[in-house]
């Protein structure tokens, strides 16, 4: 097991790595914000004529990076003769397949070990002359740093609040993480989608439709699945539930009847033979071994609701117009998780409760009222090991 995987599958070394981050970005950021000129405001109106514009969102983090989709079509329909460009990751390039961008550069995570790479980088897109440079996520110290160093006509943003960091100012109040792509959509004068979006081939369809089939799933003459739910098995730190829901999940859903395919991440695979095991004395359940991003998409696309404590993946389906069923464990999730109408949230379930608003999920749709409070999870009996 290299480094990095014993760091990101270890909650210890996990959160303590992510303090140190998180520390050294607080700095960093105070430094770099004391000393940024101070812009005079724009009328979006002055972006006129035939424009270059750069969209920026280098986080390595699949639900970060979804949550900003909304904002690239935004921006196609404001601006439909544009070139729009994009600065992603090379973690969630992908995501972005098939949306209507004309280019996306890409940052790499071992740029942290190669400091280079940020300076060529940023040389490469002050020779593209942009017109207008858009922090297209808050709170994104790398993001800044790109949208002011490039030297574009104009930037665009939100900033913290009495900040005056871009020459046009996203502005409105944040409840939750959907929220900030309807602000540029404000800003802009032009509707925008209320939920992430993730654009899939048919072909890649076609690719999910087999992979499920091989699964045990069938098919009628008219390309509808037989009904099954998602579960997407781990979490990020303490969103994560312990193997033993997974697996009273499991037997309450044989017991009910209901059909379901259970999804592993790399970070869970070493449960994956407990599960199998258990799973074959059942008759409506198979087991997903980690497939690549946009072809666990296509499979998900298929499903009637994904189940998952873990926001990416929950972003993905609501991408897909996927319902989701959000297992969330602490307060904070709750500004992250799909609020559409037939999306549920289910408080610090159990197998029961789970099982329940799979049969009748009318009952729970729309719901987020949280219960009793928090209780915290024993480290060694969280997903993880």
């Amino acid at each position: 097991m290299s480094l990095k995987t014993a760091i990101r599958t270890n909650t210890i070394l996990k959160t303590l790595a992510q303090g140190i981050e998180r520390r050294a970005r607080r700095g960093v950021t105070f430094l770099v914000t004391k000393y940024l000129q101070k812009n005079e405001p724009v009328d979006v109106n002055n972006l006129q004529g035939p424009l270059k514009i750069l969209l920026v969102r280098p986080n390595y983090r699949i639900g970060n990076a979804l949550i900003m989709s909304p904002v690239i079509e935004t921006f196609r329909q404001r601006f439909p003769d544009a070139r729009i460009d994009l600065l992603a990751t090379d973690s969630t390039r992908s995501l972005f397949r098939h949306q209507r961008v004309d280019r996306v550069f890409t940052l790499s995570r071992d740029a942290i070990v190669r400091p280079w790479r940020f300076p060529a980088m940023i040389r490469h897109l002050r020779r593209e002359k942009y017109d207008l440079a858009v922090q297209a996520g808050p709170s994104s110290l790398t993001g800044l740093i790109f949208v002011r160093a490039i030297k574009s006509r104009y930037t665009m943003g939100k900033a913290k609040r009495g900040q005056h960091w871009f020459d046009i100012e996203v502005s409105g109040e944040q409840t939750h993480a959907y929220d900030i792509p309807q602000m540029f959509a404000r800003a802009l004068e032009v509707p925008c989608r209320d939920r992430p979006s993730m654009i899939l081939s048919n072909g890649e369809r076609s690719i999910g439709r087999g992979e499920l089939e091989e699964l045990g799933i069938g098919f009628d003459d008219n390309g509808r699945p037989t009904p099954f739910v998602a579960l997407f098995v781990g979490g990020h730190l303490d969103k994560r539930l312990p193997l033993s829901f997974w697996q009273e999940s499991i037997r309450a859903l044989e017991a009910a009847g209901q059909r379901y395919v259970v999804f592993m991440g790399p970070e869970e695979l070493q449960h994956a033979s407990t599960l199998e095991r258990q799973m074959a004395d059942g008759q409506y359940g198979a087991l997903c071994r980690p497939r690549p991003l946009r072809i666990f998409a296509a499979m998900l696309h298929y499903a009637r609701t994904l189940i998952s404590p873990d926001s990416g993946p929950l972003h993905i389906g609501a991408a897909l117009d996927v319902p989701a069923m959000a297992l969330v464990q602490k307060r904070k999730s709750l500004k992250f998780v799909p609020r559409g109408p037939r999306d549920i949230v289910l408080w610090q379930p159990d197998a029961r409760q789970l099982v329940d608003a799979v049969i009748t999920p009318e009952q729970f749709q729309g719901r987020r009222d949280i219960g009793t409070p928090e209780t915290t999870m024993t480290p060694d009996l969280a997903l993880t090991s």
